[in-house]
């Protein structure tokens, strides 16, 4: 299974694992065949918390996406380990949303389609 492919297929297991590497001691995301760090080839997947804090977000009040009914939050997550995800956040009215707010991961399957990772409030 190549390296892309992973990254959906371990979201199945209902956690978010990304790659490590272990030459520089750092998360990669998005999924590819070398460290953008250090170059290097020997990459590990390794399971998240799932824990992180809102770094930036937007409301969407026109939305091109079926599956997201507007409005909706769309929000860069920093995770607590140091990677940042582009993600939505769900369960959190619009007034409530601010940034540096702490939020946990929670998985939505998708019925012919991968599960996808979104934030709730923490």
């Amino acid at each position: 299974m190549d390296y892309k492919h992973t990254f959906w297929h371990k979201l199945r297991t209902g956690h978010l694992w990304l790659q490590y590497c272990p030459a520089c001691a750092r998360y990669v995301f998005y999924p590819r065949e070398r460290c953008p760090h250090c170059w290097e080839a020997q990459l590990d997947w390794q399971p998240l918390s799932g824990m992180g804090r809102i770094y930036s977000y937007t409301v969407v009040r026109v939305s091109a996406l079926p599956e997201f009914q507007p409005p909706y939050i769309y929000a860069l997550v920093e995770l607590d380990e140091g990677v940042r995800l582009a993600t939505n956040i769900e369960d959190c009215p619009l007034e409530s949303i601010q940034v540096g707010m702490p939020v946990r991961i929670k998985m939505i399957n998708r019925e012919g389609h991968e599960a996808l990772p979104v934030f709730v409030p923490a």
